[in-house]
């Protein structure tokens, strides 16, 4: 009988590089990429896997905004040596006009350079891309009917930011505005635009932008 202790490696459980102070950097082997999976805010993130000399793995997590990294990684093959690190915040403007700043990272890889040492154990046996399809509730709908019951409870409050209707209709950009407006009133205390996003920020790690509007509503309602 095979003595399979021998055999075959202990299983890692995954620890998670940490990004806060510019010029951090995580490196090491490709060697594995999950799609889908929701981090702590509701949001979901791509992550990828990668070997440390020591066999243990780390895991690089980039929400599925961060397209233009998630975009460079779709040439990267498993086996490269591929390096992350944190360039700071950096400020851009929405449609609005208004001024946000979210994280930047940089993607630091060549095709030649591997880890010829992984790709000879696993040349018949490379790593599958996972995909998690199984969760409860998909994060945008869940994120709706969150957005709709803090709509449904605000209207019935003299300071509603929009007309209370028979027929509630689906939620404009504005509409969902008016709510992260009057939810970060009353449980951040925050009485003007620049205040409420950056209270917002600070409180739930999301960037203030339309397309995270239903995740932030989410988070406010749960203070």
């Amino acid at each position: 009988m095979v003595d399979i202790f021998k055999e075959a490696k202990e299983a890692v459980v995954p620890t998670w590089a940490k990004f806060s102070e510019d010029g951090d950097s995580a490196q090491g082997t490709y060697v594995g990429k999950i799609e889908g999976q929701i981090d702590g805010y509701g949001n979901k993130q791509v992550i990828y896997q990668i070997l440390q000399d020591d066999n243990s793995v780390v895991n690089v997590g980039f929400g599925v905004n961060k397209k233009f990294i998630i975009g460079q990684m779709e040439t990267v093959n498993f086996g490269q040596i591929i390096g992350f690190v944190y360039k700071g915040k950096v400020k851009f403007k929405d449609k609005f006009g208004k001024t946000l700043e979210v994280k930047d990272f940089g993607l630091h890889q060549q095709a030649n350079i591997v880890n010829d040492e992984w790709l000879k154990e696993n040349k018949d046996n490379m790593p599958e891309v996972v995909r998690v399809s199984d969760e409860p509730l998909d994060e945008i709908a869940q994120s709706k009917i969150d957005a709709n019951k803090t709509f449904n409870s605000i209207q019935d409050t003299e300071e509603a930011p929009f007309p209370k209707t028979e027929d509630k209709p689906e939620l404009t950009e504005s509409d969902k505005l008016g709510v992260i407006e009057k939810l970060a009133k009353d449980k951040l205390d925050s009485n003007d635009v620049e205040t409420t996003k950056a209270k917002v920020m600070e409180k739930t790690g999301i960037a203030f932008i339309p397309l995270n509007y239903d995740s932030i509503i989410a988070e406010l309602t749960k203070i």
